[in-house]
């Protein structure tokens, strides 16, 4: 038997509406490119789907370090409140 890691929670600040700074692990990040990801809400009132946001793409540096550079999946947590990190690429 396996048990799935759970997502680690990020801290997430943004300018209108798009990522700047990020705190994940004690560690912080400043975000260099912000990639929205989106989802596509189907309600049977609507003709058209609606892309709604669910989550974030992201290039970051370390402030410690900026030549520490890593690549972050980020998601809305359950009930769309804050975020979590599904996934790194450390570069």
């Amino acid at each position: 038997m396996s048990i799935a890691p759970a997502a680690d929670i990020v801290h997430l600040w943004d300018d209108a509406g798009v990522p700047t700074r990020l705190v994940w692990a004690g560690r912080r990040y400043r975000i260099l490119t912000a990639d929205p990801v989106r989802d596509p809400a189907y309600d049977a009132a609507l003709t058209h789907p609606v892309a709604r946001l669910a989550g974030w793409a992201v290039v970051a540096a370390a402030e410690a370090n900026l030549a520490e550079v890593c690549a972050l999946q980020l998601q809305r947590g359950a009930g769309g409140t804050g975020w979590l990190l599904v996934d790194v690429d450390p570069g």
